[in-house]
């Protein structure tokens, strides 16, 4: 019998051969220069830079309860880390540009392993509260997950299984933390 993280490993290696090709059939859209674009900027952006503007956006949206809202997103932000790393280093699935050699990174990637992806976890981590404190803004927050998500396949940095492992961790996370921290 397998451990967890071998199962996990043997899982993903059979579902990676599928994704691959639906990674494969999706990189081609970097070909065009405003896909390439809005692909490489929506990636840089996720390394961190979109965090301090969208702080400043809980407190000048007239959000109910910043503080609370700003606190839930940092707190659900660091046990996601916590919990990724161990994943990502436990797991150790290799990026779709590493196993097939035609797919091309369109930039530097932050570690080594694919799975999850931190850049979904943590927009995730994110985005829960502020969607949990003001639900007008759900589509706003499942569209700018959704294009990141399309990035970061485009990129060819991850699998779809990777960019919706990064979501679900970062909403079982965020969902529980921000229901504790912040007033209903």
């Amino acid at each position: 019998m397998l451990a967890p993280a071998s199962r996990w490993r043997h899982a993903l290696l059979r579902a990676g051969r599928l994704e691959l090709i639906i990674v494969q059939r999706i990189v081609p859209l970097a070909r065009y220069r405003s896909v390439r674009f809005t692909t490489n900027s929506i990636n840089l952006l996720g390394n961190g830079w979109v965090y301090l503007p969208l702080a400043a956006a809980i407190f000048f949206a007239q959000i109910r309860h910043p503080v609370a809202v700003l606190q839930a997103a940092l707190l659900s932000t660091l046990i996601g880390h916590l919990f990724y790393r161990a994943l990502k280093q436990r797991v150790a699935r290799m990026r779709p540009f590493d196993r097939d050699p035609a797919l091309q990174s369109l930039s530097k990637v932050l570690d080594k392993y694919s799975f999850p992806s931190g850049h979904c976890m943590t927009l995730t981590t994110a985005l829960v509260p502020i969607a949990h404190a003001a639900p007008a803004t759900v589509p706003l927050a499942v569209g700018a997950l959704a294009l990141l998500a399309l990035c970061r396949l485009i990129a060819a940095h991850h699998y779809p299984s990777d960019v919706l492992a990064g979501i679900g961790l970062g909403a079982a996370i965020a969902l529980p933390v921000s229901a504790w921290l912040m007033p209903a």
